[in-house]
């Protein structure tokens, strides 16, 4: 019986790969790819709580090692198994050059190999989540009046196109910046991206939005394209429609 080794590098540092990794499993593990071979839907969600890994309410591993940032380990192995025969997992969490996350699996007498797939849905769950804070730095950039963030995190190129024909280039962004009132409202719902490449994502998502300007808060949805250039990832293309 030999080990499954499976690693995957992400644009988080250790520490949020960790908590990415443990809190939102059940946001990233595929049900349809179940290690054991068949669909874990049936049994309700995986989550960590108080020592054990859960499958809806059932124990199917224990943790062995919670060291948040650089390790993980727990036991793993089917709801209804015995847990003598569980198998052993180790997770590391290594910090790379980039300021990403080089997360290194190793699965100890497991053959099959469906690790691969579940940690490529862990990676498109964490750029999602980085993706979504880099947005977030746009909004706190606005409501500090931060132009230099707008010139250069704005690609050169960058198109910003809101309702009522309005578009604006890089240039015609950064000026307008210097009087835009800052949010008192920007609730986000259901994200989705897709990759384009490994420099280019389009994230959309529906967000319900209000500054101090507005009577009443207003219902969008965003389309954000956004390249990643020297080493951070900057906006291309924002458009709002109602």
């Amino acid at each position: 019986m030999t080990d499954a080794h499976v690693m995957v590098e992400v644009a988080v540092d250790p520490a949020t790969a960790f908590d990415l990794f443990t809190r939102d499993i059940a946001a990233w593990w595929r049900a349809d790819r179940s290690l054991f071979g068949g669909a874990d839907d049936q049994g309700g969600d995986l989550r960590f709580a108080d020592g054990l890994l859960l499958q809806g309410d059932k124990e199917i591993g224990r943790v062995s090692t919670w060291e948040p940032g650089p390790r993980l380990a727990f036991s793993y192995g089917p709801p209804d198994g015995d847990p003598a025969e569980r198998t052993d997992v180790e997770v590391r969490f290594e910090a790379v050059k980039n300021g990403g996350t080089r997360v290194v699996l190793r699965h100890g007498g497991w053959e099959k190999q469906n690790w691969a797939g579940q940690l490529a849905g862990f990676a498109r769950h964490s750029l999602e989540r980085m993706l979504l804070a880099r947005l977030g730095d746009f909004l706190d950039a606005i409501g500090a009046g931060d132009l230099d963030f707008f010139e250069q995190n704005l690609t050169e190129n960058a198109m910003l196109i809101f309702p009522g024909q309005n578009t604006y280039t890089k240039a015609q962004c950064v000026a307008a910046m210097a009087g835009h009132p800052p949010y008192v409202k920007y609730d986000l719902a259901d994200p989705h991206i897709v990759h384009i490449g490994e420099s280019t994502a389009v994230l959309t998502h529906r967000a319900t939005v209000m500054h101090e300007q507005n009577e009443k808060p207003r219902s969008i949805v965003v389309t954000s394209v956004l390249v990643h250039q020297d080493g951070d990832w900057r906006l291309a293309l924002n458009q709002w429609t109602e």
